[in-house]
């Protein structure tokens, strides 16, 4: 199957965090007929100091975010009944990933998208990551006849130190497919960034004219996406490249034993 932006085909995003669905792939849900959303965290992370400054508790800000997704989707034309939350806080989904594994594998079996749209493993975000992982593993682990083909759509890296967004990582020899939004579209997708309000500082570095996709390629997830300071290192999170492989590393070998 060779899937395209509004295409007829189910398709499922599986996002890390609400307002990720509308800076990579908005012409997918602007266009495709039969499209789910699935938010692996709740876009809230436990440090106050990564909260907007109105915000007073991390369950108040995950309110604000789930409220300001809904907004998001109802432009796109998403209903309620096709959104889905993992309810993960923000920066932590790795250290659930074999839970996460299993509750994502449920859903995939009750959507049964013929494809998965998911972040690349590019070190921007430790939950895109973990999201390309879970979104690998839970593939391999469906019967070979019902494995959804899996796509990637832009999120952000480092550069030489500077962020890179909307390009996915130099590196793999994988073809892309670029979409221009047309005039009613980029409207659209503007209005789906303003209604994500509390990250209106973040979506300033995204742009709303073009989007990418590419089929995922076969990552290898025990090393690290690039040389150098990852993106979120340099953030100050608390974690890091070498404790997300590490947590990797025994999601994946927890998938392995129960293939055995």
């Amino acid at each position: 199957m060779r899937w395209s932006v509004g295409s007829e085909a189910r398709t499922l995003l599986f996002c890390a965090h609400p307002d990720d669905e509308t800076i990579g792939a908005a012409s997918v849900m602007l266009r495709g007929p039969d499209v789910f959303v699935v938010y692996l965290t709740d876009g809230a992370p436990r440090e106050r100091r990564f909260w907007p400054g109105e915000q007073r508790s991390r369950s108040a800000y995950a309110r604000t975010r789930r409220r300001e997704a809904a907004a998001a989707l109802q432009i796109a034309g998403i209903s309620p009944e096709r959104v889905f939350c993992l309810g993960v806080p923000d920066q932590e989904a790795i250290l659930q990933a074999g839970a996460i594994t299993a509750n994502f594998a449920e859903l995939v079996q009750l959507i049964c998208p013929a494809v998965v749209v998911t972040h690349p493993y590019e070190g921007g975000h430790p939950d895109h990551d973990a999201a390309a992982l879970v979104a690998a593993l839970v593939r391999a682990l469906r019967p070979s006849r019902l494995r959804p083909e899996l796509m990637e759509m832009t999120s952000y890296h480092a550069d030489q130190g500077e962020l890179r967004t909307g390009e996915f990582l130099p590196g793999h020899s994988v073809r892309e497919q670029v979409v221009q939004l047309t005039r009613s579209e980029v409207e659209q997708k503007t209005k789906m960034f303003a209604a994500h309000e509390s990250q209106r500082e973040v979506l300033r570095d995204f742009g709303v004219r073009e989007e990418r996709f590419r089929r995922a390629p076969r990552y290898v997830f025990s090393n690290a996406p690039h040389s150098g300071q990852l993106w979120y290192e340099r953030l100050g999170m608390a974690m890091t490249g070498a404790i997300w492989r590490n947590w990797a590393r025994k999601a994946i070998a927890e998938m392995e034993q129960r293939c055995v």
